[in-house]
């Protein structure tokens, strides 16, 4: 299930954050990597789809389609509004039953995660107070891998109410990735 967890929330879980974002604290002038050639762009799709029609099959009916980015990484971007991280959190049954179709994606499946810098990190702690602030007081700081581990709180098990206001609320302190762990080892890829 780590690795689930971890496949899902990188491309992924911005639960609270927006989807693709940047946050500038990746170095500047370096080419972006691609994702591996040892499996076709129409294989890692198909693997794609195949993982999202496991995940509907175990509830989630709007999980959307699988896509690849520009430079050939497989990702879920979410339509219509609806944050199917959040919802899936709330399936773990589907985690668990689509992991042996995950386990197929090949190393370079999902972009790579991005360092955080020092001031990426600060800023971070922010927005996690300004989360705090705004009605959602369980919220945690962040790890030192730029990570809000939600294991042992109750954000662990259901996004509350108020999350969405409090991440529109903050948006001007961090817009970037947010990146979610629900215990050891478990998270955002």
């Amino acid at each position: 299930m780590t690795r689930t967890m971890s496949t899902v929330f990188l491309t992924v879980l911005l639960a609270v954050g927006a989807a693709g974002c940047d946050t500038g604290g990746a170095a500047s002038g370096a080419s972006s990597p691609s994702a591996s050639p040892s499996v076709s762009r129409q294989q890692l799709l198909a693997l794609g789809q195949e993982w999202v029609q496991c995940i509907r099959d175990h509830g989630l009916t709007r999980m959307p389609d699988a896509d690849l980015s520009p430079d050939g990484y497989l990702q879920f971007p979410p339509q219509g509004g609806y944050n199917w991280k959040a919802d899936l959190r709330n399936h773990p049954g589907a985690i668990e039953a689509c992991q042996s179709i995950e386990e197929r994606y090949p190393p370079t499946a999902f972009r790579p995660k991005q360092q955080f810098s020092a001031d990426d990190l600060r800023k971070l702690g922010e927005y996690a107070k300004c989360i705090r602030e705004h009605g959602v007081p369980e919220f945690p700081d962040p790890n030192a891998a730029g990570e809000f581990d939600f294991a042992g709180t109750p954000l662990a098990n259901a996004e509350p109410p108020q999350m969405r206001a409090a991440t529109e609320a903050c948006r001007q302190i961090w817009s970037g990735d947010v990146r979610i762990q629900n215990g050891p080892g478990g998270g955002k890829k």
